[in-house]
């Protein structure tokens, strides 16, 4: 079964010049972990995930927390400072993704490997879908492959 007969074609996407706090509230509002990030010809350009973002948001722990009760001492103005830093300064790039006319089981490998969730779908290039674990689960249970 090639990719392109289980991804989702309906993708939640963003652009890099979207702000961080637009992508946490995407990724909120469609309860997901990541989005695809295109260019104005969309053109798969990276990705931003949960990790992209509280990584800016929070850098290593011995780096930013000073002992002050149980608050880190200038955090607030951190972020206040990074929540509008843009997706593309933030996104992991490039875009780990797979062409639609590969196989699901290369996929699944794909994921398994990098340990991502879901896989952004091209066809040159350009963002065509996006297919996940779970789709693969099913398919794979239900006998699709």
């Amino acid at each position: 079964m090639h990719v392109l007969e289980l991804m989702k074609s309906h993708v939640i996407k963003t652009n890099p010049e979207a702000t961080l706090q637009d992508a946490v509230d995407m990724l909120d509002l469609y309860q997901i972990s990541g989005l695809p990030v295109v260019d104005s010809q969309g053109d798969l350009i990276g990705v931003i995930t949960e990790y992209d973002i509280i990584q800016a948001l929070l850098p290593e722990y011995h780096i930013v927390k000073k002992e002050s009760g149980s608050e880190w001492v200038g955090l607030h103005d951190r972020v206040e400072r990074i929540k509008n830093k843009t997706v593309g300064e933030a996104m992991s790039k490039p875009a780990i993704s797979i062409d639609d006319a590969a196989d699901v089981l290369e996929a699944a490998s794909v994921m398994l490997e990098k340990r991502i969730k879901r896989l952004p779908v091209t066809n040159k290039g350009k963002l065509v879908g996006i297919i996940s674990r779970i789709d693969i689960c099913q398919a794979v249970l239900e006998g699709q492959i």
